[in-house]
């Protein structure tokens, strides 16, 4: 199937901005205040430099993906790389169930059980994921444009609400604070770097990524501006979904007073859209490492597992947002030292075929 450089940016912006404004904002905004904003763009560098080493890396298999390469380039080596790699994956893919199942719980379902909205979640996450990379694709090109057209709506029905002196003072940045605010927000910038994991250099277009990317961060970076100029630095340091508070300042008429839902039936979708494509990737790792598994039957089982651990490793919500002071070094490892480490083992053979990977 081709993949167009649209559909990759676009999939590359549901990934990585979907989830990332429920936990962050509010972890940036206690390291760096009101200069939150530029622990986005730091972090985005650092992402760019990290994408970049992934892209070139993968432009030397032109018929493969990275994990396809690796497992093919060392049968040992890298098979047993990716299968530490495919436990990071199922614990960021339990992550995501858990803090949709949470967040559900907060604003929609208060007295519908936590484990039964994670069961929900997950079994619509197993539905979409069986539909394979193209149900993604079309996912991604009907409601990206969707939330990105309903977010700047918001925007513009909330400026009168805007308080600039909530950023005061502009010019005296806190740079330990915001290399600590950078710190938080790049393992959830960073997870676009499993794009060109599963698209094979035939079809992934380096360039999609580095926009997409870009896009996805300049999203973050407005959506926290008008948060906090919306609702001030003291609230938002202290609110669980600071972004869905801010969006429930948004009042049209009496008739829609509620219009905080119209946006969030936009936003859901690709909530669930990421969840799945986790699961997608967690399948398509451990069909790599074990060939004679079928990564399509793989899925209600891998989402099964995942659900369970959503439950066994986080008690309640305040355990999952503490840990969000732990993701970043476990993201330092897989999303900078794992491209590092492909870029100086996956070079190029001089007159020798590659071997081929399940």
């Amino acid at each position: 199937m081709k993949i167009t450089k649209r559909q990759i940016t676009l999939l590359g912006v549901l990934y990585i901005g979907s989830i990332s404004y429920l936990h962050t904002y509010t972890l940036a905004t206690q390291a760096a205040h009101q200069h939150a904003v530029i622990s986005y763009i730091m972090s985005g560098l650092i992402c760019l430099v990290s994408l970049w080493l992934v892209s070139t890396t993968l432009k030397r298999f032109s018929d493969r993906n990275l994990l396809q390469a690796m497992a093919g380039r060392f049968p040992v080596f890298g098979r047993a790389l990716l299968v530490i790699y495919l436990l990071f994956l199922l614990f960021i893919c339990a992550r995501d169930i858990r803090i949709i199942s949470d967040f559900t719980n907060t604003v929609l379902l208060n007295r519908t059980p936590v484990p039964i909205l994670g069961l929900m979640v997950t079994a619509t996450a197993v539905y979409i994921c069986q539909g394979g990379i193209r149900a993604f694709l079309g996912l991604s090109e009907i409601y990206i444009p969707i939330f990105i057209a309903s977010m700047f709506i918001g925007v513009l029905v909330l400026m009168r609400d805007l308080n600039f002196t909530y950023l005061v003072p502009y010019f005296s940045p806190d740079w330990s604070g915001i290399m600590e605010g950078t710190w938080y927000v790049f393992p959830y910038q960073a997870e676009i770097l499993v794009l060109p994991l599963v698209i094979s250099g035939k079809y992934y277009k380096a360039i999609a990524g580095y926009v997409s990317l870009v896009i996805g961060t300049v999203l973050m970076v407005v959506l926290l501006l008008i948060t906090q100029m919306v609702l001030g630095i003291p609230l938002v340091e202290r609110l669980i979904h600071p972004s869905y508070e801010m969006i429930r300042q948004i009042q049209i008429t009496d008739f829609i007073d509620r219009f905080d839902l119209l946006l969030l039936g936009f936003w859901y979708p690709t909530a669930l859209s990421k969840i799945a494509f986790d699961l997608y990737v967690l399948c398509y790792t451990l069909q790599i490492v074990v060939p004679k598994l079928s990564g399509r039957l793989m899925t209600a089982p891998a989402g099964a597992l995942a659900f369970a651990c959503s439950v066994w490793f986080f008690k309640n919500a305040l355990q999952l947002f503490h840990f969000n002071f732990v993701l970043p070094l476990i993201g330092f490892i897989f999303y900078l030292v794992f491209p590092i480490l492909f870029f100086a083992v996956l070079r190029p053979r001089r007159n020798k075929p590659e071997p081929k990977a399940g």
